[in-house]
């Protein structure tokens, strides 16, 4: 709770709010909880067998308010006969997670270019596995200017929709990291979970690291563009008081960010972060380090982030 308070304070300072949530932080089933809603956002039919308990259904209300109920073998009959159709644009998110002992709650909004669904998944924990048991949901109607030009809304409606905002959308997911270590220092693995949040203005990652079976830390990054100075931004901190902010650049394609800290005798350090994608299931963080000013650079440690199926 420290690490966060102190993160709130200082994007706070620079104009920006995070609202309350409970976070991975404090709940270490928070993680699993969103692998499975990551996993019915995906609409892929192989991840939502796993995600979803067979004997489940879907219940909804017809036009006349009467009650629907659609079993789950219908759901995913229709999911997989649209597999290999062009996909709508559309957008989702992970509103909340909710959880106590066995049970939980997650709310899912998908905006599309004519109706917004807002899911509600109930999840319980079976046998150490998080299952869908049940889903209700509600789908409305978007006002006909939403309609109209979903794939260009503008800058007062959705400020975050724009490109500069985007960079960060092949972060999102959720994930396996490895780091092969180097001749002194042992490999090390991780889970991260990347998120949007604040209207897509922000991306925000959970990520847990261990080596040779040992919790090596726990960590929170946020990433955001600020429209008034035009600079990316990268606020990291975690439990081993590490505070950290990050100024980003676009170079050769690649998001890098830096920030300049004291080596152990007092000389400037200049550190960079670089991220890149690899395809769409993969990407690299890239951590360098300079001792004369960026003129040349040694490489601390290459991160990979691999999908989790």
């Amino acid at each position: 709770m420290k690490r966060l308070a102190l993160f709130t304070l200082a994007v706070c300072l620079l104009g920006v709010e995070f609202p309350k949530a409970r976070s991975a932080a404090t709940d270490p089933e928070i993680d699993n909880i969103r692998a499975v809603a990551d996993a019915y956002i995906s609409a892929d039919p192989v991840r939502l067998r796993e995600a979803f308990l067979p004997s489940m259904s879907l219940f909804t209300t017809d036009e006349k308010e009467a009650l629907r109920a659609i079993p789950f073998s219908e759901y995913l009959q229709r999911v997989s006969a649209n597999a290999s159709a062009t996909r709508e644009e559309r957008h989702s998110s992970i509103d909340f997670v909710d959880r106590t002992g066995n049970a939980a709650t997650v709310k899912i909004t998908t905006i599309r270019p004519k109706v917004a669904v807002t899911d509600y998944l109930s999840l319980v924990r079976i046998e150490k596995q998080w299952k869908v048991v049940n889903k209700t949901f509600s789908v409305e109607p978007r006002n006909s200017s939403d309609s109209a030009a979903p794939s260009q809304p503008t800058a007062a409606d959705k400020p975050c929709s724009e490109q500069d905002h985007r960079k960060f959308d092949f972060m999102i997911g959720t994930w396996k990291t490895s780091d092969p270590g180097t001749t002194t220092v042992a490999a090390s693995q991780g889970e991260s979970t990347v998120e949007p949040m604040l209207e897509n203005c922000i991306v925000h990652e959970h990520r847990s690291v261990s080596r040779e079976g040992k919790r090596l830390f726990d960590g929170d990054g946020y990433w955001g563009y600020d429209v008034t100075t035009k600079h990316w931004l990268l606020f990291y901190l975690d439990d081993q008081s590490h505070m950290q902010v990050y100024e980003g650049r676009e170079e050769a394609g690649h998001l890098a960010f830096y920030r300049e800290r004291p080596d152990p005798d007092g000389k400037p350090i200049l550190i960079r972060i670089v991220y890149t994608p690899i395809n769409a299931s993969s990407y690299t963080q890239a951590v360098e380090r300079s001792s004369d000013h960026g003129a040349t650079w040694q490489t601390a440690g290459v991160t990979t982030y691999q999908s989790k199926p």
